[in-house]
């Protein structure tokens, strides 16, 4: 009896290691990947990996299925044969950083933007592509001032949307949308950031440093030859690790979230510090609940929804204005700013590019 328990027990915890094992992984390094987001068949967001690389369960019916996370070559899976997928890091060909000219302190940054947007219950989704030109005006000195918000603006958008709700398909864009987008809520960082001591002292072309808090894991810092990244639990220090936006309550769109990971990209240095002038990507990965009724009724939903979102920024230009033509660009606001997308941005999944493409399609029959 005691050797049946005792074998027993070692299946059980066998069990539960091989589970343990899945997860996304940097194919270099093999480091977990944290805040990639997994896009179904049909370009739903149906999840999203922890500060642990930790893969979450995605019915088979899902698949193929596409893993995308700033930093790294996006990855399809065809089927769920695998127990650990790996990522390749993205190559990126960095310019030189433009010397700070006298009297020039503020450092102006475009952005171009794409948000995946997701709403979801057991029958019917809704879906959105969401891209944008966006730029910020970051002061570089104490006597830098224009008058301004240092918070990002939208300059140029489109929106493409898709409805799957009660038997029915349909799709449309609007190149001028006032759909909130969740840049409302979101702001890039604009303080250095200190490299930890512990990866200071580590050796070699990548080093990894994790902190953890009540919650878990709060607070990951990855440096190789090219990038150092931030990637961060928003809500690690949270009441029951939940958060309800205010601006969205007001909007009737009232959403628990429940995971909120951001991650900042800069190029690597060594002087240990990273400023608004390093950064080159950002993004944030978003999972709640949609309580508000404007969410709800979208679906024609009685409970809570899924919502899932994903948002990445890659810088286009970097500029630095004195105070004067800082003052006078943001008051301009440089309307129809052109899209302009970076060699580093990866092409969109295969179910977003259909719908895009379907979106425009349809678009030029309605002329």
């Amino acid at each position: 009896m005691k050797r049946i328990v005792i074998l027993f027990i070692g299946l059980l915890i066998f069990t539960i290691n091989i589970g343990a094992q899945r997860r996304v992984v940097d194919a270099v390094d093999h480091t977990p990947i944290s805040a990639a987001s997994i896009f179904d068949a049909s370009g739903n967001i149906v999840g999203l990996t922890l500060l642990n690389g930790d893969f979450p369960d995605v019915p088979k019916s899902a698949y193929p299925i596409t893993i995308r996370c700033i930093g790294y070559d996006q990855l399809v899976v065809e089927k769920d044969d695998d127990k650990i997928w790996e990522m390749m890091p993205a190559v990126y060909e960095l310019e030189e950083l433009v010397v700070v000219p006298v009297k020039r302190n503020v450092l102006k940054q475009t952005f171009y933007v794409r948000e995946y947007f997701s709403l979801n219950n057991e029958k019917d989704s809704v879906t959105f592509f969401m891209e944008y030109m966006a730029h910020r005006f970051v002061p570089t000195t104490k006597d830098a001032k224009f008058g301004g918000n240092t918070s990002l603006r939208i300059i140029n958008r489109s929106c493409y949307s898709r409805y799957k709700v009660g038997g029915k398909d349909s799709v449309s864009v609007d190149y001028q949308s006032k759909f909130p987008s969740l840049l409302s809520v979101y702001d890039l960082n604009d303080k250095p950031v200190d490299v930890e001591e512990s990866l200071k002292k580590q050796s070699g072309p990548n080093r990894l440093y994790q902190k953890t808090s009540k919650s878990g894991m709060s607070l990951i810092q990855k440096q190789n030859a090219q990038t150092f990244t931030t990637i961060e639990d928003i809500l690690a220090e949270t009441k029951n690790h939940s958060f309800s936006p205010l601006p969205f309550k007001l909007l009737g769109m009232t959403m628990d979230i429940n995971q909120f990971f951001m991650t900042h990209t800069y190029r690597a240095n060594d002087s240990c510090v990273y400023l608004p002038k390093d950064l080159i990507e950002a993004s944030f990965v978003m999972e709640a609940d949609g309580i508000g009724k404007y969410l709800r009724k979208s679906i024609k939903s009685k409970k809570p929804i899924e919502i899932r979102s994903m948002l990445e920024l890659y810088l286009v230009d970097s500029e630095y204005l004195s105070n004067k033509e800082a003052k006078q660009e943001y008051k301009d606001k440089e309307a129809g700013l052109m899209f302009t997308i970076p060699s580093t941005v990866p092409p969109l999944n295969a179910a977003t590019k259909r719908l895009v493409e379907r979106a425009e399609k349809e678009s030029k029959k309605m002329k």
